[in-house]
């Protein structure tokens, strides 16, 4: 007798705050390869993400905002198995820019690469290109200061994106904010689906030491980071403070579980 295996279903989680929207690698893949007249945007959480929205409200808000949050982080994936007893997938920003890629590929759609350091992006394009030849790429470096965008260098980014017409629009200005710009600019950018992918331009483009798969999944990523780009030091420390919260979280659950 066969019997039918049940696929979980990808529902929601919330980790101190912050909303996980995509729990199902499968379901989260499917998603991405839809057809939207609107603007779909993927956040990829990860523990310096949380912090950074307890102390940053419009990065909190543009977080809990967007459409799609997977969780991109391992210490996420066991603060949510710890505090809420779910168990969820781990679905890495690379993981996704690379099946958006896939996808692209074979329908032969738009993608365009916003951001990351000078030459960057345009070398991560080329090597891309390559890889995936009926994938049809564009790319430009945007503000330097993202922080401190002026009207006019928005409107130069918003007018390229618009121009191309992309289908996905990579989005590599660093937490937190890649994800605030791509809400700011929501209501102006016609593209299917906007991700804010961090540090994979980088990776693409050879321009950092890519994390062994067996480190990564081992939930070391952080350390080989660290090795190799000692000036995380200080964003690093945002891991100790997350683990720190959700044991008091624990902690807190646990006597208010006593006295009643």
């Amino acid at each position: 007798m066969k019997y039918k295996i049940e696929e979980k279903i990808d529902d929601n989680a919330q980790i101190l705050g912050v909303m996980i929207t995509g729990t199902r690698k499968s379901q989260v893949i499917g998603k991405i390869k839809l057809q939207r007249k609107n603007l779909c945007h993927v956040a990829t959480i990860n523990p310096e993400f949380v912090i950074e929205a307890r102390h940053n409200k419009i990065f909190a808000n543009a977080l809990n905002t967007c459409e799609i949050a997977v969780a991109d982080g391992w210490g996420v994936v066991w603060a949510l198995k710890l505090l809420e007893g779910k168990s969820i997938d781990r679905i890495s920003g690379v993981e996704i820019a690379e099946e958006i890629m896939k996808y692209a590929n074979d329908k032969e759609k738009k993608v365009f690469l916003l951001g990351a350091r000078q030459g960057i992006a345009e070398k991560a394009a080329k090597i891309m290109q390559a890889k995936y030849p009926h994938v049809r790429l564009a790319w430009y470096e945007g503000a330097q200061t993202v922080a401190v965008e002026k009207d006019e260098e928005a409107s130069m980014t918003i007018a390229k994106i618009n121009t191309f017409e992309p289908d996905y629009l990579f989005v590599a200005y660093g937490s937190p904010w890649q994800d605030i710009w791509i809400e700011e600019n929501r209501p102006y950018l016609r593209v299917g689906l906007a991700i804010g992918v961090g540090g994979t331009l980088d990776e693409w483009a050879n321009a950092v030491k890519t994390c062994p798969k067996w480190i990564d999944g081992l939930g070391l990523k952080w350390l080989f980071r660290l090795v190799n780009e000692p000036w995380r030091l200080g964003r690093q420390m945002r891991l100790l403070e997350f683990m720190w919260l959700v044991k008091w979280e624990l902690v807190k659950r646990m006597y208010y579980k006593f006295i009643d």
